[in-house]
């Protein structure tokens, strides 16, 4: 169960391609995946994105939140049980018991490699037999049921059946609008899109951001350089909210203001080099 799609390092042109036929690059929407989600390109200057999912809006300017636990963000949709089988030294692929409560819906279906991108850690009740793989295929599980997992490089270490094992999605294919601050923000989208697009996220480099909330107008006060997503995907500086609570960094502002005027949140992102 090798990888599908195209997943290699970006290479000397470094760039996203698109292949309708617009010219886009990075700023293309398409219904048809082409590649793994997660996969990063590259643009000249550095700009760095992430070949993403849409499984609801998504504006330009406003951060796209991880939803993998579907729309009620509930930890009880995380594929979280035991291998069923043992695992010896030297083995790239395992099986993988899903609850019918577990997955995206939470009703136990996976389809085939639908995990492709994402990581299992095993072992990790000790210190002695943690490891964590990415996934490169599966096969579909349907209600619940054990589904087997191929990964990128074999295992090092050897499991008894029914060590514990967790198993969260790919971040990068379940993208929606954030509403809740319980979201991580992937990326921000540089085009709106609708619900099942796949498209190009920004995760590094010169971008705009929305600024929101409490802080329509960013910069305006000595040392508010660094702006924090919150709860909608918008952006506020640290003097709009309590940094210390663990606001997600955005990046920080590369226009220039004086003290009582704003700044074009132009941002320095800085999610994912």
């Amino acid at each position: 169960m090798p990888l599908t799609l195209p997943f290699t390092p970006i290479g000397p042109l470094a760039s996203a391609l698109d292949f309708n036929g617009t010219g886009l690059g990075p700023y293309a929407l398409e219904t048809t995946q082409r590649h793994v989600y997660g996969r990063k390109a590259m643009t000249w200057d550095g700009r760095v994105f992430k070949y993403c999912r849409s499984v609801g809006t998504l504006y330009a300017g406003y951060g796209a939140a991880n939803t993998a636990n579907g729309s009620s963000n509930t930890i009880a949709r995380l594929i979280n049980s035991v291998t069923p089988a043992a695992i010896s030294i030297g083995d790239i692929k395992t099986t993988i018991t899903i609850a019918a409560s577990e997955g995206y819906a939470g009703d136990g279906a996976v389809a085939a490699d639908e995990l492709q991108g994402a990581y299992v850690v095993l072992g990790h009740g000790s210190a002695t037999t943690t490891e964590n793989r990415m996934i490169v295929g599966n096969t579909v599980v349907s209600g619940g049921g054990t589904t087997t997992v191929e990964v990128d490089y074999p295992f090092a270490v050897a499991h008894d059946a029914g060590v514990a094992c967790e198993l969260p999605l790919n971040p990068y294919r379940y993208l929606s609008k954030g509403n809740l601050e319980y979201n991580a923000f992937m990326c921000v989208p540089v085009v709106p899109c609708t619900t099942g697009y796949n498209f190009w996220g920004q995760t590094w480099g010169p971008a705009w951001v929305v600024p929101g909330g409490s802080d329509t107008s960013p910069g305006d006060t000595a040392n508010d350089r660094t702006m924090y997503f919150v709860g909608d995907g918008s952006v506020n500086g640290g003097y709009a909210l309590t940094v210390e609570s663990g606001y997600q960094k955005a990046g920080f502002i590369i226009d220039p203001t004086v003290s009582g005027s704003s700044a074009m949140p132009l941002l320095m992102l800085q999610i994912s080099i």
